[in-house]
């Protein structure tokens, strides 16, 4: 085989793993939007594409990150609504706090690129 022929193929895998993987990435991004899954289940997606954002930046995962954490925000504003104990509202607020916090950053980040 030829360099030329052996970089195709080198080249051809690799636009293979990304594909896969990007269609992998979609697919999280859409369930931590809509809140699939526990608390604690969506944290542990959420580190594993920050790792991602570094690795592979063409997946533009920042602002999927970003989307996430208004997603978050705007979910912990409706359990805000709904709470009655000062305490909890307190705790529900400094989360919401956080996730806009986060997703400032996020589009900090985003600017700047």
């Amino acid at each position: 085989m030829s360099d030329a022929n052996a970089t195709v193929t080198v080249s051809s895998g690799h636009d293979h793993r990304l594909e896969i993987l990007r269609g992998v990435v979609q697919t999280l991004l859409a369930d931590l939007k809509s809140g699939t899954g526990d608390k604690d289940r969506r944290r542990q997606v959420e580190e594993w594409r920050r790792t991602l954002a570094e690795k592979y930046p063409e997946f533009k995962i920042e602002s999927g990150l970003r989307d996430y954490y208004f997603a978050e925000a705007e979910r912990l504003r409706d359990d805000f609504g709904k709470s009655t104990e000062l305490n909890e509202k307190l705790v529900l607020a400094r989360s919401i706090e956080s996730f806009l916090d986060r997703a400032a950053d996020y589009d900090r980040r985003i600017a700047e690129r």
